[in-house]
């Protein structure tokens, strides 16, 4: 079971110090009673490219996230991602994408756009009965 997503980002540049402005995508099991940070390591694609500054009071300090400004080039860069949630599958979810700034005025405009957002899954296991009950069509 994977997500896929396209997104563009306007976000602050990431520097030495860490990214200052940062984007992260979440999950509940509970439902939306508490979310966790969907891990690095599910990203397929576009996997979080930085840990998020602990100066400049941003709320998601400390965690790896999504910094990079790819949205400098013109026309705008739509990336595709795709992430594994086998972890979660035959369970009910709610996913939530997260953005949060530090104190200051980064970038203008400013955000985090998402677009064509599904999740997709194959079953196998008994799928030849359910397509061919009736003959090959």
């Amino acid at each position: 079971m994977v997500l896929i997503y396209y997104s563009h980002q306007i976000l602050e540049d990431q520097t030495a110090g860490g990214c200052f402005d940062a984007g992260i995508l979440e999950i509940s099991t509970d439902n939306g009673v508490t979310f966790t940070q969907v891990p690095g390591t599910a990203m397929q694609t576009d996997p979080y490219n930085g840990a998020i500054s602990t100066q400049w009071s941003n709320p998601l300090a400390g965690a790896s996230g999504w910094c990079e400004d790819p949205a400098t080039t013109a026309p705008p860069v739509w990336t595709q991602s795709v992430v594994d949630l086998n972890a979660f599958a035959g369970q009910s979810v709610r996913l939530r994408f997260r953005v949060a700034t530090d104190s200051s005025l980064g970038r203008v405009p400013h955000g985090f756009y998402l677009d064509d957002v599904k999740v997709q899954s194959c079953w196998i296991d008994g799928l030849s009965e359910a397509i061919f009950s009736h003959g090959f069509e």
